[in-house]
């Protein structure tokens, strides 16, 4: 069976970042290539078109709650983000969801690709197939009828409840049928976890098969004597100058790449030796010249760091990367700053490049990376299972 005159709408919602997109990508492209029709609703629907440019898609504004908060009251669980993005009370839920019932309504979708959009999960319930993927924090466990805690022996599940009431609660004011339990809408019908077990936020609690990095990654390859970092960061980082300063200190041993315009400043940080690239570098070309590299703990970056053997700083900017980073640490091979710190850095950058155990263990990590990769088929294990939907 094949996808041939389906329409599929890819939908993201919440999230910083591009980050979210290339899962979404590639599958579309697999899909096309298989007959489908892609339709794009995004969190963000300009910068996104130049990536998208080869489908050829219609790319729409995806609806999300436009003042995200933090709960009251923390549960630390995946409810928390339903909470800080408008699902805390049955009004918003069901604004949100009727948002999506327009989109939904306006491109027809036989199936929906949901990365981190629970608002079209929640509108789909129950009409439509939803293939929930991401990344292990992006997709929660829920075989259960409470979302997991984000770490072992932590959190308090039991503060889901008022959630689910407001899900209930919306959902039935928007005619909908209320799900039993607040895991239900986020179930799917197929669920594709694109990351490294070890990285894996649920890891300690997930049972179902971790796919793997959905994008290729580098090889492994061995760290260079030359001591060089290499710096994946934003323009907009509220603590840019702090970063900008670390890197000049560090001169020529330092290169850089920043997503968005960094101006006028670019010209000051290439005076002082750093190269500074204008566009994204391709990561197998340039890891295998650095010793050691610095990011917020983004997906995509990190997993190309962690395959390609390379000790990484993190400075996370979100829970999510905060996740990541103690999983790093946890494999011996990353070091966590948070929050940034000049000083802190400098002995990061000085402990990542002499510490043998440290750089042995990135080594090591990105060895059973490759294993991993090596065996894994996220892609063609994916759309077995969009195919099968349709049998």
């Amino acid at each position: 069976m094949s996808l041939a005159g389906k329409t599929i709408l890819f939908a993201w919602e919440i999230g910083e970042g591009l980050g979210h997109l290339p899962p979404l990508k590639a599958i579309a492209r697999a899909a096309k290539a298989d007959g489908a029709k892609p339709v794009f609703a995004l969190r963000d629907a300009v910068l996104t078109r130049g990536a998208l440019a080869e489908l050829g898609a219609t790319i729409l504004p995806a609806p999300f709650w436009p003042t995200p908060s933090p709960p009251p009251v923390a549960s630390g669980t995946y409810a928390d983000i339903l909470t800080a993005n408008g699902f805390a009370t049955p009004a918003n839920v069901r604004a949100i969801v009727e948002a999506w019932d327009q989109v939904i309504n306006l491109t027809k979708p036989d199936l929906i690709v949901s990365e981190h959009s629970p608002g079209a999960a929640l509108a789909a319930y129950r009409k439509i197939p939803v293939a929930m993927v991401g990344n292990g924090f992006v997709v929660p466990p829920a075989d259960g009828p409470e979302f997991p805690p984000y770490e072992a022996a932590k959190g308090e599940p039991q503060r889901q409840r008022p959630v689910l009431a407001a899900l209930q609660e919306g959902l039935r004011e928007a005619g909908r049928e209320a799900p039993d339990t607040i895991t239900d809408p986020f179930r799917g019908a197929f669920r594709g976890i694109y990351t490294f077990p070890s990285l894996d936020t649920y890891r300690h609690v997930r049972h179902e098969p971790v796919l793997g990095p959905i994008e290729p990654v580098p090889p492994l390859s061995p760290l260079p004597p030359k001591r060089r970092l290499f710096a994946y960061s934003a323009a907009d980082y509220a603590l840019i100058n702090d970063v900008t300063q670390a890197l000049m200190d560090l001169g020529p041993e330092a290169a850089a790449y920043f997503r968005g315009s960094l101006s006028a400043r670019a010209s000051v940080i290439k005076s002082r030796g750093v190269e500074v690239f204008d566009t994204a570098p391709d990561l197998s070309s340039i890891l295998p010249k650095m010793s050691v590299v610095f990011s917020h703990g983004g997906t995509g970056f990190t997993y190309a760091a962690l395959a390609a053997g390379r000790p990484h700083i993190l400075n996370p900017r979100h829970f999510e990367a905060l996740s990541t980073a103690r999983a790093l640490e946890a494999l011996g091979a990353g070091i966590c700053l948070n929050p940034f710190d000049p000083k802190r850095f400098r002995s990061a950058v000085k402990r990542a490049n002499e510490d043998v155990a440290l750089r042995d263990a990135a080594q090591k990590a990105g060895a059973a990376a490759q294993t991993f990769v090596r065996d894994a088929t996220p892609l063609e294990t994916t759309m077995t299972a969009l195919r099968r939907l349709f049998t």
